[in-house]
């Protein structure tokens, strides 16, 4: 047994008796990373500053508050650390742009009203915490300390509805309407020319069991004492309720009279308060909706009235007619305005697809494909190398996105859509990477051909079959041909969608004499246990086969809440008795999730560590440590080690959000957000290998690293601020563990014959100005994360211009890694490791732990191992020619300057001697110089791509080893003759000597 193996059979040995035991604080070094993309999702609310038209914010349903400083060509979280996603309002105080006010819960509940002094830089909240969904706020443009809120809650009754007051900022809070538990404000807006005028819209809704959205009656109420007192407006010419969602705004110059409301019934305008009303325009679009019902007056022309829809109408003779002014085809959705009062042309609008700013009154508009605010659902990965990230996304279609790039970031070029309807499953092809199945609209499916890039529907419901909105669509886990669509039976394909055939009863009654009135809405093939099928209805029913649809049993939860309906069920994929079932509640926020672990003869509940009120969304079992899950809420991601009895945080820096699904893909996972795009989590191999034990100290064995060219853009960089998500780290990921900070650590590589590759410690390296991209390990207590670039140390290069003239500072010559802030400082990198069998070893205060690494070739690589080798190994060669000429020149560079500062004292008569030798120094150094500046450009040739170095290279390189040689010839004579004859003389003046330089060895050659 050699060294190696024997090593690792002793850490594998001790392994299961010190390990590091899991615990969110002492694990923060792992870090999800966001891949994007960047495609926005709805806003619910927009605000800017009036005469600063770099300054705007918006807020999302479940993405937080985000602001630009540079009129939208980039735009930043800013609201992370209240830790509230959803958002309903955000207002800037007109008198001072610096207090900006947030009101949270929309889509998601929240916790009440937030203020900042510092334009956003830092949060309070300052009451109303009880409150959790807020529609609109209204500051006194005179008074930034005067604000009103409207609350909502269209769910279920809630005391908190109505209208809010505070004086002072928030300190205090006064309920100043209130009509009923069951009556929301819709929308609120003040008079612009009269403050003290304000308009409300409620919004009453019917509770129907059988119908969550009801109908509603709503009404307009008037303050004319900001909000002191309320009276509800005349009804005389709206027509009669239900009206649906009311939107109402104030056009300025008169006096808070002339206010307009859209409804469901069409546009109504009142000239005189809310006394009398009239339908200004009989227009069929110009209709309002519980989603929309939003409308806006220009700040500075009365008569000038815009109506968000699909599309945005905009009336310019106070709502008798109305032109189509935005919108897409497929209509985007638009839903709400900010104009600027100072520059009416200055408009930021919010919508389905994120916040867009347009300076010259809708002619242009800045892109929304620069925010990562995607509303994700499920979520899979093919099998490619690199693999892709798919997922479908509300209003926007779906995305299949590299979970690592090429260019070094992952941008609009490594993306594409399959086709998927906004909400539909996607089911890569695991045999055909250019085929792609997914569920279209009306339940269809549908298969996109890459080659082609054309989408066929390969099944259409019809009349008999029943869909959801998320309609289930699953590839068999032991078949990849056959795979499984959800009506209110089982539809199964054996032949990619070719042919379609029910493979089960309609599963969502358990008495075939009557029908189901659900659909399925879950489907799990077991991956552990041919032949079985997980089901889970709309109606709260869990249905398994074992033998493959021959015959069924309900396996329903005895504990699930009446109305519930089964949203999600991981069948382990390492066990075929046991499964995860998580359900939701109607109008329930507790989370609800069942493990069975007979195959549904049992079940019991395992929510304990989550909080009471986050929606359980998706659990996943780990493929490689059975009871090793990962969940996601309606809030956070979680982690359990014991099949779900206790979860513990699995948050690290991911933003507070909705996570919809998570999918593990080899070692890493991946989350899907409603809110916040989709990210994923590097190298989960902490998580499977912690135990119970607490160690002293722990080297986890890393993931198998792939081999790959982190940035292969040969072009100019994209600039700093392209909306990017970020690749995985460059290398391979080194986690350790340690219990308390060590007095001395380092890390070592060493290939398969003991050789050190690299070597890092905690040390600092001596001095550098420049920016170094060689880390030093971390000391600190709990979890570490090293990444070593899989690259041997780097050689020392001289710093060249382009045209080989020498400078003082870096010149970056070529695009490599050109991306901000992991460009490299030292060019050229050293070479890659060749693929094979690697040792890490940690060593902490004297105490050695040993891991095996594996190194993997990128498998679209085709070179063989043979010609990789004599890559490394001419690079290697070239390297210690680079290394040999850096401190010759360095020595010679030395040397003059000492033999210069003894010509300037003036204590040396013999001047032509010193001249002399600085001259053939002087050209040495020239000739060192020229060399080490060849060789870099060589070898960073020798290194462009996995290939077998090219003749021409070997054969042009070679006489820059024969120069090398030549100089360090030369420097020897000069060193014995001349040199020595110098400190002769010095030493006869009684002078101090020169150092003579020690010579390097002669490099080897090329044959």
């Amino acid at each position: 047994m050699n060294h190696f193996s024997r090593a690792f059979l002793i850490v594998f040995i001790t392994s299961f008796t010190a390990l590091a035991q899991y615990n969110p604080e002492n694990f923060s070094a792992m870090k999800w990373r966001l891949v994007g993309p960047h495609r926005a999702g709805r806003v619910t609310t927009v605000a800017g500053i009036p005469g600063q038209p770099s300054i705007y914010y918006f807020g999302t349903p479940g993405g937080g508050v985000w602001k630009t400083s540079d009129g939208g060509r980039t735009w930043k979280p800013i609201f992370d650390d209240a830790q509230v996603p959803s958002i309903g309002a955000v207002v800037v105080a007109p008198s001072n742009p610096n207090i900006v006010y947030v009101g949270t819960g929309e889509q998601l509940e929240g916790n009440g009203i937030y203020k900042s002094i510092d334009a956003g830089a830092t949060w309070t909240n300052v009451g109303l915490t009880d409150v959790h969904h807020i529609s609109s706020i209204v500051v006194d443009p005179r008074d930034p300390n005067v604000v009103l809120v409207g609350t909502y809650n269209f769910s279920f009754p809630d005391p908190q509805r109505g209208v809010f007051k505070t004086p002072d900022g928030g300190k205090t809070w006064s309920k100043v309407f209130f009509k009923d538990d069951k009556t929301s404000i819709a929308d609120m807006c003040a008079a612009p020319d009269d403050p003290r005028v304000i308009y409300a819209a409620s919004f009453a809704l019917q509770f129907d069991p059988n119908n969550r959205r009801g109908a509603a009656e709503a009404q307009i109420f008037k303050s004319t004492d900001e909000g002191a007192t309320w009276q509800q407006v005349s009804e005389t010419g709206l027509p009669a309720n239900p009206r649906g969602r009311i939107g109402v705004t104030v056009a300025r110059g008169t006096n808070g009279k002339r206010v307009y409301a859209i409804m469901s019934q069409g546009f109504f305008r009142s000239d005189d308060g809310g006394a009398t009303w009239q339908q200004s325009t009989k227009d069929p679009r110009v209709l309002g909706s519980g989603y929309f019902s939003r409308t806006y007056a220009d700040p500075n022309n009365g008569d000038l009235v815009y109506v968000v829809q699909t599309s945005t109408y905009r009336s310019t003779d106070g709502g008798k007619t109305f032109q189509a002014w935005k919108g897409e085809p497929s209509g985007e959705d638009d839903h709400v305005l900010w104009i600027d009062p100072t520059d009416s042309q200055r408009i930021l609008m919010g919508t389905d697809q994120g916040a867009v700013i347009t300076l010259n009154s809708g002619g242009t508009w800045t892109e929304w494909f620069n925010q990562p605010t995607g509303e994700m659902y499920h979520v899979t990965t093919d099998n490619q190398f690199p693999y892709r990230v798919y997922a479908a996304q509300q209003d926007s279609g779906s995305v299949a996105v590299l979970s690592r790039s090429d260019f070094g970031i992952i941008t609009y070029r490594d993306w594409f859509s399959t086709g998927a309807f906004e909400s539909g499953r996607i089911v890569p092809d695991t045999t055909n990477p250019n085929l792609v199945f997914a569920v279209g609209w009306y339940g269809s499916v549908l298969r996109l051909d890459r080659t082609t890039g054309q989408l066929a529907t390969v099944f259409a419901p019809g009349a008999k079959y029943r869909y959801t909105w998320e309609t289930p669509l699953m590839r068999s886990p032991h078949d990849p041909k056959t795979m499984y669509l959800g009506t209110q039976y089982v539809m199964r394909t054996t032949d990619d969608g070719e042919n379609w055939q029910e493979m089960s009863p309609d599963l969502t009654t358990t008495d075939p004499a009557k029908p189901g009135n659900g659909v399925i809405q879950v489907i799990a093939p077991s991956a552990a246990k041919s032949g079985e099928l997980w089901v889970g209805t709309s109606i709260g029913l869990v249905q398994l086969t074992r033998d493959n649809g021959a015959t069924w049993n309900v396996v329903t939860p005895a504990e699930l809440p009446a109305n519930s309906s089964i949203t999600l069920i991981e069948a382990s994929p390492n066990d075929g008795d046991t499964a995860y079932v998580v359900a939701a509640g109607r109008n329930d926020l507790h989370p609800y999730i069942y493990r069975t672990r007979d195959a549904g003869k049992t079940w019991q509940k395992t929510v304990n560590g989550l909080p009471d009120n986050a929606i359980a969304r998706v659990v996943r079992e780990d493929p490689q440590r059975k009871g090793l899950l990962y969940g996601g809420t309606e809030k956070a991601v979680y982690v359990s080690y014991d099949g779900g009895d206790h979860w513990q945080s699995l948050q690290f820096n991911l933003p507070t959000v909705s996570v919809r699904d998570l999918h593990v893909h080899g070692d890493d996972l991946v989350a899907a957000t409603y809110g916040r795009s989709l990210w994923v989590l590097d190298d989960i191999s902490p998580l499977r290998q912690t135990g119970s034990e607490i160690a002293s100290a722990q080297l986890f064995k890393p993931s198998t690293a792939v081999r790959t060219r982190w940035d292969n853009h040969p072009d100019t960089p994209l600039p700093p601020e392209t909306p990017h998500g970020d690749n995985p780290p460059d290398g391979v990921i080194i986690y350790y563990y340690l219990k308390s900070a060590p007095k001395e650590i380092s890390l070592e590589i060493r290939d398969d014959r003991g050789n050190v590759v690299r070597r890092f410690s905690d040390k600092a390296e001596p001095y550098d100005p420049r920016p170094k991209n060689v880390p030093a390990l971390s000391t600190s207590a709990g979890l570490n994360r090293f990444v070593w670039n899989l690259q041997w140390p780097h050689p020392d290069a001289l710093a060249f211009s382009f045209r080989g003239l020498p400078l003082d500072y870096i010149e970056y010559t070529l695009p490599d890694h050109a991306v901000a802030g992991n460009t490299p400082v030292n060019q050229p990198p050293g070479p890659f490791v060749v693929p094979g069998t690697y040792e890490v070893i940690l060593t902490v205060d004297g105490k050695t732990y040993r891991q095996p690494l594996t190194v993997a070739l990128d498998p679209r690589v085709k070179t063989s191992a043979a010609d990789l080798q004599a890559q490394t190994d001419l690079a290697r060669m070239i390297d210690d020619w680079m290394n040999i000429s850096y401190r010759a020149y360095n020595d010679v560079t030395k040397l003059r300057a000492t033999l210069d500062e003894l010509r300037r004292s003036d204590k040396f008569e013999s001047k032509e001697v010193l001249v002399t030798l600085d001259k053939d120094l002087g050209e040495l150094q020239d000739g060192f110089g020229a060399i080490n500046r060849d060789i870099t450009r060589f070898v960073t040739m020798v290194q462009s791509g996995d290939a077998r170095p090219a003749k021409s290279i070997i054969e042009n390189v070679a006489p820059s080893c024969i120069a090398l040689k030549n100089n360090l010839a030369h420097l020897r004579i000069l060193n014995q003759e001349k040199l020595a004859s110098l400190n002769t003389m010095l030493r006869q003046s009684r002078l101090a000597l020169i150092p003579i330089p020690t010579i390097p060895n002669d490099p080897k050659c090329t044959n």
